[in-house]
């Protein structure tokens, strides 16, 4: 797999390439802005790779509308900081080292340069990096099985591993195409269905209040009914979720 640093590199070169199109000299002035651009979208990207990732590790954990949003957000953000640094730096030579009497000029060059579909490109070529390599993560470790458990369940979050029990799990909702358990040790996502999972810990305890939601009714506190049947359930823990008149038979049952 391309690693990150390839990855950047590849797109430095690419914006360096885009950039001489919008060059109308090959001088020393047209290569040094160039040059640092290039350096400048090299240790801009490869500095903020870390913070990527980190936002990479929870792409499933909220609706894909409101994810990709704030992706949208942050990549035109850090877009903007990059060429802002380049072109704060092109200035500074042109007027300082090569001294142009016009570094407005070069300015209008540095912003063509740095273009800025490329640093959105290098973007989401990061985050999708990062997003694949935590959905395709395996355990290269095996884990103790609980004992007395019955019914384990086994979960990942930021590279570490761990078993879940049923009692342990507060509720599970639906994201895309995983489900997000909600658990008194925090918060874990799982690529699975909803359905399967709830083969797996049975109906004894676990009731499905609505087609994307799963809770655990030990930790139900009350719920509350619309007038057209639907409601919200409210949990122990403090968090609201909603249910539909289609399941409500599964609350009366409790």
């Amino acid at each position: 797999m391309v690693r990150p640093i390839s990855l950047i590199s590849i797109f430095v070169l690419l914006n360096m390439g885009i950039g001489r199109m919008f060059q109308v000299s090959l001088g020393a002035t047209c290569f040094s802005e160039l040059t640092i651009l290039a350096v400048t979208s090299f240790v801009f990207w490869t500095f903020s790779a870390q913070h990527i990732k980190v936002w990479a590790q929870n792409w499933e954990q909220k609706p894909f509308g409101k994810t990709l949003a704030l992706q949208g957000g942050l990549s035109i953000t850090a877009t903007a900081m990059n060429i802002l640094i380049g072109q704060v730096l092109v200035v500074f030579m042109m007027t300082v080292v090569f001294r142009c009497a016009s570094p407005n000029f070069n300015l209008l060059h540095a912003g063509l340069t740095n273009n800025i579909a490329v640093n959105l490109f290098c973007y989401f070529a990061l985050l999708f990096y990062f997003v694949n390599k935590e959905h395709n993560q395996k355990i290269e470790t095996p884990i103790a099985p609980i004992p007395g458990a019955k019914i384990q369940i086994e979960v990942s979050r930021n590279g570490s591993h761990f078993l879940l029990i049923p009692e342990e799990i507060i509720y599970i909702e639906t994201s895309n195409n995983c489900i997000v358990l909600h658990t008194e040790r925090g918060v874990f996502v799982k690529y699975q269905s909803l359905r399967s999972v709830e083969k797996i810990i049975g109906s004894n305890t676990f009731k499905r209040v609505h087609r994307s939601y799963l809770v655990n009714m030990n930790f139900m506190d009350f719920h509350q009914k619309n007038s057209n049947g639907d409601g919200v359930l409210h949990l122990k823990n403090g968090d609201k979720i909603k249910f539909s008149r289609t399941y409500r038979k599964n609350l009366v049952e409790v």
